[in-house]
């Protein structure tokens, strides 16, 4: 599918710089859009701008912003005022591991501003923008833990229900529009940040996926699903741990994954 022909010219990815992000760049790009790049680290952006370039001869534009700056949104709001927005892809999230006690609250509070207020207040506004036109589409991607929560991780987990159970229902606001809203939700997916906090579990290691894979199925069902998670082993996996445990037995499974980040 065309993109580009469908949503607009431009599509921006939020926390482009690497894993997932910089895969739905490139997918995107693939898919005749052209695309704004997003993330703190202008050097890295630039980077991956040349080489999406090369690789699809879409135009790329670099815009340096940390997300979690009061004001993010709005910048983004103004550097994109004059251009043909047709899809935002929000893949950014911060997030920390430890004991919820444990970790410095200011650290939740720039979580908040990255995963919550910067996330919402672009996703009111595109869509108002794309509603008027009734043309684009909005990208959110989720976790997992979102659906389950993570001891450890706890405030991370909380932020990512917020943000998918938003985006599903503005998804079925949308249902009978022009544009297209999807939450594509991410199981483990092999990227710097997971081989970092890698879980102690077989099964959840074998079932992650390189970020290419989860861009590439993940796009494919925009326009189709309003919620979508990525991977067959994951999808039996969630399944079945929904289906055969309590909610005390699922925390109970997941805390010991993580305990060693206590």
């Amino acid at each position: 599918m065309n993109f580009r022909e469908k949503y607009g010219e431009w599509a921006i990815v939020l926390g482009a710089t690497e894993g997932i992000g910089k895969a739905d760049a490139f997918e995107l790009a693939r898919r005749g859009m052209n695309i704004i790049l997003v993330g703190r680290r202008e050097d890295a952006l630039k980077v991956l701008a040349q080489e999406i370039n090369e690789e699809t001869g879409r135009e790329i534009k670099v815009l340096p912003q940390d997300l979690s700056e009061y004001d993010a949104a709005e910048k983004i709001i103004e550097a994109t005022k004059d251009l043909d927005m047709g899809l935002i892809n929000y893949v950014a999230c911060l997030h920390s591991m430890g004991q919820y006690n444990k970790v410095d609250y200011a650290k939740y509070e720039q979580m908040y501003r990255v995963n919550i207020r910067t996330f919402s207040k672009l996703l009111h506004h595109f869509l108002g923008v794309f509603k008027e036109r009734d043309r684009g589409a909005f990208v959110t991607i989720g976790s997992l833990s979102g659906w389950t929560s993570l001891p450890f991780c706890a405030e991370y987990a909380a932020q990512k229900a917020y943000m998918m159970a938003l985006t599903e229902g503005v998804a079925y606001e949308c249902k009978n529009t022009n544009v297209d809203v999807l939450l594509m939700v991410a199981g483990s997916t092999i990227t710097p940040t997971w081989l970092k906090n890698k879980p102690a579990d077989e099964d959840t290691v074998a079932a992650a996926m390189y970020p290419e894979d989860v861009a590439k199925e993940g796009l494919d069902q925009l326009g189709v699903k309003l919620s979508y998670l990525v991977g067959e082993r994951n999808r039996k996996n969630h399944e079945k741990r929904i289906s055969t445990q309590d909610r005390d037995e699922i925390i109970e499974e997941l805390g010991k994954m993580f305990t060693h980040m206590a």
